[in-house]
Parts: C-alpha cells; sequence; structure tokens
C-alpha cells in the first residue's frame, strides 16, 4: 500500500501548460496495520505522567512550571500533550480536545497554561468531577494565567 500525491501539470519548474489533467506520483511504502497489531500504543503506555483519576490531588505527581509550559511549544509542533492547568491541576486534554462541547480551539489556545477563573465562568464542579477527574496528571505551581480577570457583573446597573 503507498501514498499517492496528486500534481497538476501548473506545478513545477516548467512554467509552460501542457495539460491541466492532474496526475499521481508515489510517494511512500507504508505497511498494513495487520502488521502493527503486536505492537502496544506508546503514547499511552509509557507515559512520563499518567492519568491519575483516582488519587487524592494532593497525592498527584509535582510537576515543575516548566515541564508545563514547555507542553506548548511541544503541542504545536504536533509533538507534546495538551495540558492545561486549572487551580494549579494538570489536566491531559488530549484525547478528549477532540470532544469538547466547546470546540478544541477552546483548549487549544490554553495548552501549556494556566485557565483557572476561564474554565469557572463556563463549567460548575460536577462537571469537573465527571469530565476532569479522569484527565488529571498532577499538581503544580507557577503556572500563570495570561488574562487578567475581569469583574463578573452580579445585580442591577445603576443609571445616573
Amino acid at each position: 500500500m503507498g501514498w499517492l500525491s496528486v500534481r497538476s501539470s501548473l506545478s513545477g519548474s516548467d512554467h509552460h501548460v501542457t495539460s491541466s489533467k492532474p496526475s499521481t506520483e508515489h510517494v511512500e511504502d507504508i505497511k498494513s496495520t495487520e502488521d502493527f497489531e503486536h505492537v502496544e500504543h506508546v503514547e499511552d503506555t509509557h507515559l512520563e505522567y499518567p492519568l491519575q483519576p483516582s488519587i487524592a490531588d494532593n497525592d498527584l505527581p509535582f510537576i515543575p512550571a516548566a515541564v508545563v509550559r514547555d507542553h506548548k511549544l511541544r503541542f504545536s509542533q504536533g509533538q507534546g500533550r495538551a495540558w492545561i492547568v486549572v487551580d494549579n491541576i494538570v489536566y491531559d486534554c488530549t484525547k478528549f480536545i477532540n470532544e469538547h462541547p466547546g470546540g478544541e480551539t477552546v483548549i487549544r489556545s490554553f495548552v501549556g497554561e494556566d485557565c483557572s477563573w476561564q474554565f469557572w465562568r463556563f463549567h460548575e464542579q460536577a462537571i469537573m468531577e465527571q469530565w476532569g477527574r479522569p484527565l488529571r496528571v498532577g499538581r503544580t505551581e507557577g503556572v500563570r494565567n495570561r488574562f487578567k480577570e475581569i469583574p463578573k457583573y452580579f445585580g442591577p446597573s445603576k443609571i445616573r
């Protein structure tokens, strides 16, 4: 099996157009999935910080702020995990990112960062218990939210 690349005769170094019909070119040989059935999924089995759904927050492993922030660059390069921080707890949203009801852009914009006040504006504690607790990987300190929290509006406005 292999990948095919579709090329038009309009591309390339020859600027003389002879045909607008696309052609194909063999790019890469790949093995079928049957060849990999015996291999465990490395991403899931060899994580330095695995998911910790059943232990108390205080017993979570400590992850230095620099390691958390490093995930932003690594994730943008397609190598890191989608870690976000809420109330100094690190959540691995890598597998959840496509399921997030608010869309993946919300999580992507906070990878490697704190998003506590934004999170609590849209979620209740019950949501965190159901969906967040299974995604915990550790606790941290020193990861800051890059946005200043805006005041919440309570009560009627004063008419002057």
